[in-house]
């Protein structure tokens, strides 16, 4: 599949390698801000989300959960999970080391992209497309992450309000009750001091 760009859409940029190729950008919170990550810097940063491999993308809130341990080997350098059945069988499982592409390949980068035209289309491979959507599924679990933390946030700050309103609320009658009181003392004095001429 060949995409070619819009002019439109070119303004837009990575914001860890300033990217400029906004089919590939995704919304992603990035250091505690929302920020626009290319497919390739989606992948770099979450190297334990995803096998890869076959780019399967692994979504714990979902029922079907990592398998056990042993169908999954871990990169000896980085956080990379891969699936014990995506590596070569001639590998004997669990005696070796297992180095993910991206820690034994020192030129490796995820999503490299093939350009024709003078780099004015993108040319999609199979293994492109797995990559492009495994870095939109780890997006979009990540901002269902993110709005349901907001979420919690935002339910704890209207609880917050709604205790601070019925304080000041009560506050406010604690003065009116202590401004009536200070009224009828007032009156009081000023019948005392009349009734003593």
């Amino acid at each position: 599949m060949i995409l070619s760009k819009s002019p439109l859409m070119e303004t837009c940029e990575c914001q860890v390698c300033n990217s400029m190729d906004p089919i590939t950008l995704h919304n992603f919170p990035h250091r505690g801000a929302f920020a626009l990550l290319c497919t390739a810097c989606v992948l770099r940063h979450n190297p334990g989300s995803f096998c890869p491999l076959c780019f399967d993308v692994y979504d714990d809130t979902a029922k079907n959960k990592r398998s056990a341990a042993h169908s999954h080997i871990v990169c000896i350098r980085c956080p990379a999970v891969v699936h014990a059945a995506c590596l070569p069988s001639t590998r004997s499982f669990p005696s070796f080391r297992y180095l993910c592409p991206q820690c034994s390949l020192p030129s490796f980068s995820f999503f490299d992209l093939g350009r024709s035209d003078g780099g004015s289309t993108t040319v999609f491979t199979r293994d492109l497309a797995k990559q492009l959507l495994c870095a939109a599924k780890i997006a979009s679990l990540a901002m269902h992450q993110a709005a349901a933390v907001a979420r919690t946030v935002a339910e704890q700050k209207v609880r917050e309000a709604l205790l601070a309103r019925q304080r000041a609320k009560e506050a406010l009658e604690r003065v009116a009750h202590l401004m009536a009181d200070q009224q009828r003392e007032d009156e009081s004095d000023v019948d005392d001091g009349s009734s003593g001429e």
